[in-house]
């Protein structure tokens, strides 16, 4: 049996994505195994010399640890003996200096791409193991040491020193605008969690809605959004728009590639630029090429929890969002039901890897995610408009301090209540998988029931026959044929076979009139 011509094109397509696909697949394990084996001390063991310092590049903003910690991740270059000897070291290594709280922010700090030395006189520590195969692998080494073992060797490039100073501008207008709230908006905004209360960030942890002080889609969204209602008025919406992805380009580098801002800027990306050729994507379609791209810039990268979470939260959204806002749309109206579907949509997704890694498992927190919406928005809306204002009128801060107040403390009040709510917790092994199977149980079935649903309702209301073909063989449908109208409406004159319209009367002999004729030659009626 001989296949058509475009049965054979789709499977000649499909035969080169899935190779594109392999191929794909091969080298990004490739990179992955070199940067696993790429860490190298700088003196071979044999020598003799142990490091008592090394130096590299800042790889990341500095951040600040649950115990009060600053933590710095730097790829080496160099590693200096106790004698001054240097040799070359690669691979990356955290170091965690105590200091003071917001030490990325204060001048003289090292930076995003400085670069710096670090005296490790209690040497370096093994990457803690026991979390996966890759994930060991692809772990680094640490180091803890003081906060004067870490000077910076030069100045900050031209391009991050005034990244670093936007930053610190935009914390400090956040931090002015904000009043109480001031905290909560940078961590919401850039990122920066330094001087956020430990007891709320506690009550977030507990309430399940941890996530919503990472940065995220959500965050990127409310800024895009503002972005396009300040200028789409005096650009219009496509430039507007185009105004938008630059500018997200320039957040993202402002706070760093983390995995969940990358994702949700490409995503932003390219479904503007989807849209700008009037050729939209699904949701899915969107995250798999934000996927590809990221796993091609960085395929290490894939390992991370947080780069899993965000992609499989996403997922979840797109897959098990509509199942779930058909099932609540009965008890609930559509902002509701689609603010709690897409909470369960993507506690769903990520609840079994979350339960594995975790063992805890809040079933609240797609409500109080749903609840916190609203107020996170309203208080990042005010944050930023307030921001603005305390630049151009200084003396309007009060106001709005006021202003970002309310919904501050309505959101504390709120994660306040949701972190007494009852959890699910797991310790041991056994436990955790199961509940993780349990989840993954219920994601299917809420995906796969309004399928089965359709289908059995359509064959509940189907006639006896109507599903059965006939024995004969099925003829394809024909097109109109003569005196088709007569058959269906008797009324209609019956017409005698039609002649061939070359054939044309003899001359001299007139041909009968016919149907037509009184339109043709425009006769009127006596």
């Amino acid at each position: 049996m001989r296949l058509s011509r475009a049965r054979r094109l789709r499977a000649a397509l499909l035969a080169a994505a899935g190779a594109v696909g392999l191929g794909f697949g091969a080298v990004s394990h490739g990179r992955s195994e070199a940067v696993s084996m790429r860490f190298c001390p700088g003196f071979a063991a044999s020598s003799g010399l142990r490091p008592v310092a090394y130096e590299g590049r800042v790889a990341a903003d500095p951040r600040l640890t649950a115990s009060g910690m600053t933590a710095w991740e730097l790829e080496l270059t160099a590693a200096v003996g106790p004698d001054g000897a240097r040799a070359t070291a690669s691979g990356r290594l955290s170091v965690y200096a105590r200091a003071a709280k917001r030490a990325d922010t204060g001048r003289g700090r090292p930076v995003r791409g400085q670069s710096v030395a670090v005296e490790v006189a209690r040497g370096i520590k093994d990457p803690r193991v026991g979390f996966g195969a890759w994930t060991d692998a692809l772990a680094s080494r640490s180091a803890f040491v003081d906060a004067a073992a870490v000077v910076a060797l030069g100045p900050a490039p031209r391009l991050e020193g005034l990244r670093a100073r936007v930053r610190r501008g935009m914390l400090a207008a956040l931090a002015e605008a904000g009043g109480d709230a001031g905290p909560l908006l940078e961590a919401l905004v850039v990122g920066v969690r330094d001087d956020l209360d430990d007891a709320l960030a506690d009550d977030f942890r507990r309430a399940g809605c941890a996530h919503i002080l990472a940065l995220s889609g959500q965050h990127v969204g409310i800024l895009a959004a503002f972005v396009s209602v300040s200028l789409g008025f005096a650009l219009g919406p496509f430039r507007a728009r185009a105004v938008a992805c630059a500018l997200a380009a320039v957040y993202l580098y402002v706070v760093g590639p983390s995995p969940s801002v990358a994702r949700a800027v490409t995503m932003f990306w390219l479904s503007s630029a989807a849209a700008s050729v009037d050729r939209p994507q699904s949701r899915l379609a969107t995250l798999a090429l934000a996927f590809v791209i990221a796993v091609a810039l960085s395929p290490e990268s894939a390992y991370a929890l947080s780069f899993r979470l965000s992609y499989l939260a996403v997922a979840g959204l797109a897959a098990l969002g509509p199942g779930f806002e058909l099932g609540l749309r009965r008890w609930a109206p559509p902002p509701a039901s689609g603010a709690l579907s897409a909470g369960f949509a993507a506690l769903s997704a990520t609840a079994p890897l979350s339960v594995a890694t975790f063992g805890v498992l809040n079933p609240f927190s797609p409500l109080s995610s749903a609840a916190a919406g609203a107020l996170v928005a309203a208080l990042m809306w005010s944050g930023l408009i307030g921001a603005a204002l305390v630049a151009l009128v200084p003396a309007a801060a009060p106001v709005v301090a006021f202003a970002c107040g309310l919904p501050y403390r309505a959101l504390r009040s709120l994660m306040g209540l949701a972190a007494g709510l009852p959890s699910l917790a797991a310790a041991d092994p056994p436990a955790r998988s199961l509940l993780a199977a349990v989840v993954a149980l219920a994601a299917a079935f809420v995906y796969a029931w309004p399928y089965v649903a359709y289908h059995a309702e359509s064959r509940r209301r189907s006639p006896a026959g109507q599903l059965r073909l006939p024995l004969g063989p099925v003829l394809p449908a024909r097109g109109p044929r003569a005196r088709d109208a007569q058959e269906v409406r008797p009324e209609f004159p019956r017409i005698g076979p039609r002649q061939a319209p070359h054939r044309r009367p003899l001359r001299g002999r007139p041909r009968p009139a016919r149907l037509g004729d009184r339109a043709r030659h425009r006769l009127d009626d006596p």
